[in-house]
């Protein structure tokens, strides 16, 4: 895989709290963010998840593993821009299956090296998201200790942290 993040993904109880992370985020990154929706169809594949997302108009298709635990967790990953998403679609979806689709919208909001995502997906509810984009000299350390250092600025405990993805969530309801 070419590229490495270290990642945590956590529930946001309620609107107001919603809110209250997204002002957080405007505040650290000192901009109001970049609003985007997004669609991600989940295929059947041997190992790690393989999805297609179109978003606000781009498509690509992203190949990733990660362990399903709770907190900062490394997630490697590649990323194919996509030309006719609908016909990759039909391929994949005709010869490996779909396990599901997730649509959400997203505030996308850069702070140096991660992206901090504020999520309300459809069926779901509200979520945070840090993606720590690791440079090539970093280590898994240095990574967790900025995401570290984001859970306690924005107030997450570790009863909100989630092991797995959306598709997860939205396949045991």
């Amino acid at each position: 895989m070419s590229k490495r993040n270290i990642e945590i993904k956590a529930r946001i109880a309620n609107d107001a709290e919603f809110e209250r992370r997204v002002e957080t985020a405007k505040k650290l990154t000192n901009t109001n963010g970049e609003i985007l929706s997004q669609r991600d169809v989940f295929y059947k594949v041997c190992s790690g998840r393989l999805k297609l997302r179109t978003e606000n108009g781009k498509a690509m298709l992203i190949q990733y593993a990660r362990p399903d635990v709770s907190g900062p967790k490394l997630s490697e990953f590649d990323v194919l821009a996509v030309e006719d998403a609908d016909k990759l679609d039909r391929m994949l979806s005709n010869s490996v299956g779909v396990i599901g689709e997730v649509k959400k919208s997203r505030y996308l909001f850069l702070l140096d090296q991660t992206r901090i995502h504020l999520d309300k997906v459809e069926g779901l509810g509200t979520f945070l998201e840090f993606e720590v984009c690791l440079r090539p000299e970093q280590t898994i350390e240095d990574g967790t200790q900025i995401a570290n250092d984001l859970i306690n600025k924005f107030e997450i405990g570790e009863s909100d942290l989630m092991t797995g993805a959306y598709m997860d969530e939205l396949k045991q309801k």
